[in-house]
């Protein structure tokens, strides 16, 4: 499943994204997305998804 954060379209992870290297950041700023915001798009995912399920239980 498919969904859209932030900008960033992704595959809603079924387990909970880890946190890239601070070595796979170039830091020039002109990355769009960059690592960093494709991670924080990606926990959005799944915290979201994690709450739907809890409140179908």
């Amino acid at each position: 499943m498919f969904t859209t954060i932030d900008g960033i379209r992704l595959r809603i992870p079924t387990t909970e994204p880890v946190a890239p290297e601070s070595s796979d950041c170039c830091g020039s700023g002109s990355c769009c997305p960059c690592v960093w915001d494709y991670y924080r798009a990606e926990q959005k995912a799944w915290l979201a998804q994690k709450e739907q399920e809890q409140q179908q239980e």
